[in-house]
């Protein structure tokens, strides 16, 4: 249902059903079988799956995820205050 020659009465079941698994796995979403083959999908699948991935990057960098922002907030607090997903939030934890 995610790919792109679906239409759009079907990809918000799409939708629905990655939002749910990547909540429950979000690591998954840095499998390289996902991030290669991101331009095969639906455009609001990719736009779901890029704005993830800048949280799995966040994740992966310690200093960033260690040095508070400006305002002294660090990824996570970000995060939880701009209400992300929480598959997100459990990269970042």
């Amino acid at each position: 249902a995610c790919r792109r020659d679906y239409n759009d009465s079907k990809i918000e079941t799409g939708i629905h059903i990655i939002t749910t698994i990547y909540d429950a796995h979000p690591e998954a979403i840095d499998d390289n079988r996902v991030v290669s083959t991101i331009q095969r999908y639906h455009q609001q699948v990719q736009e779901f799956l890029n704005s993830q991935l800048v949280y799995s990057r966040q994740a992966k960098d310690h200093r960033l995820m260690t040095t508070p922002d400006e305002n002294g907030q660090l990824p996570l607090h970000t995060a939880l205050r701009n209400n992300v997903r929480l598959g997100s939030i459990k990269l970042l934890v």
